[in-house]
């Protein structure tokens, strides 16, 4: 195992980073599930789980990073980019079917 070094600790940051995003935004589509305007509450319910799994998986690989605990990280990277890019598609969607209605 190689040694901590400042590129890890700035990529532990950036996995903390993500993880406070993703928190945020499960925050927001937690709100959109209560207020009124979306036609149905399942995207933004699913949108929201997502988000908050991609906190917790962005939580536990900024620790192991900043622990020095470098284990192979292209499933963590591919199932955080499959999650981004999934939420990113269910708030496309939600967006251009609250436009749909209007």
């Amino acid at each position: 195992m190689t040694p901590p070094t400042l590129a890890m600790e700035r990529t532990a940051l950036a996995w903390r980073r993500t993880s406070l995003g993703a928190a945020g935004c499960a925050l927001l589509f937690a709100h959109q599930v209560t207020a009124d305007g979306w036609p149905t509450n399942a995207l933004p319910m699913v949108a929201a789980v997502l988000s908050l799994l991609l906190s917790f998986l962005g939580w536990f690989r900024g620790r192991a990073l900043h622990h020095g605990r470098v284990a192979a990280g292209r499933p963590v990277v591919t199932a955080a980019a499959a999650a981004v890019g999934l939420v990113a598609l269910i708030a496309f969607t939600g967006l251009l079917v609250t436009r749909l209605i209007d």
